[in-house]
């Protein structure tokens, strides 16, 4: 039986007792359904999981008992940074949901021109908190004790020149290289913790050409995904896996 995990942005120290957030008690009562002196792990976000135990008074307070050390750090083996094109509704948050699992360290939403044409600017700082919890719950959810950055949004151009140099870089793009390509290109991938590795993705549509011309000017690289189009949040899973297959850590 699986065991319910809770985020606790705090200092893990064992024997003590931690009060529960309102928003991190409405989660343990409400949707994971604990109840008085049910067993859980509570995690920093900075690498630290414990075992705990939650004591409930009423619904309206509790506190976990921190126990002993139940996990070492799930910390990447590489710095991987995904650019996401910022997209309407559930498109997005299914896109940062599976780059939690799929051991992002980074992720900047970027407003191109298809997403301001697709209206995915709208709101945009409201839905940045939501998207910070969803980036929240994949973590508790994936097994991960680190939580990934998420950036707030910014303009494609902005991003680019706010990336630190080196590092290897992919555009999703139709007309880029295959992985078999990239992994005859870097035969040598690195070791653990080397240079970053940073995939940007466009919105619905995908990029215009001149964002793509602007994205290899700041030396990207483009990475075909296969024969078919796929759908933004698609193509951030297609090509994280493909990029942790060839140089992280699913090799």
């Amino acid at each position: 039986m699986r065991v319910p995990r809770l985020l606790m942005e705090s200092e893990l120290e064992p024997g003590h007792s931690l009060a529960l957030p309102p928003e991190t008690l409405r989660h343990a009562v409400s949707v994971l359904r604990l109840r008085d002196g049910a067993a859980c792990r509570v995690f920093d976000g900075a690498g630290h999981e414990h075992h705990a135990v939650l004591t409930l008074a009423g619904r309206r307070s509790g506190s976990v008992q921190i126990g002993a050390v139940a996990a070492e750090p799930t910390t990447p083996a590489r710095t991987i940074r995904l650019l996401q094109g910022i997209a309407r509704g559930d498109h997005m948050d299914l896109a940062i949901q599976k780059a939690v699992e799929l051991g992002v360290t980074e992720i900047w939403p970027v407003l191109s021109t298809r997403s301001l044409s697709g209206g995915g600017h709208r709101r945009v700082d409201s839905r940045f908190r939501h998207w910070e919890g969803v980036l929240r719950a994949a973590t508790e959810q994936c097994g991960r004790n680190e939580l990934a950055r998420l950036d707030p949004p910014r303009d494609l151009a902005e991003a680019l020149g706010a990336l630190t140099p080196g590092g290897l870089r992919a555009v999703a793009d139709p007309a880029g290289d295959p992985p078999e390509i990239w992994r005859s290109a870097h035969p040598n991938p690195g070791e653990p913790g080397g240079d970053p590795i940073t995939l940007l993705v466009g919105p619905e549509g995908g990029l215009e050409a001149g964002e793509i011309a602007l994205a290899e000017a700041a030396g990207f690289r483009g990475l075909r995904l296969g024969p078919r189009i796929l759908r933004t949040e698609t193509a951030s899973i297609v090509g994280l896996a493909a990029l942790q297959m060839l140089f992280g850590d699913l090799r």
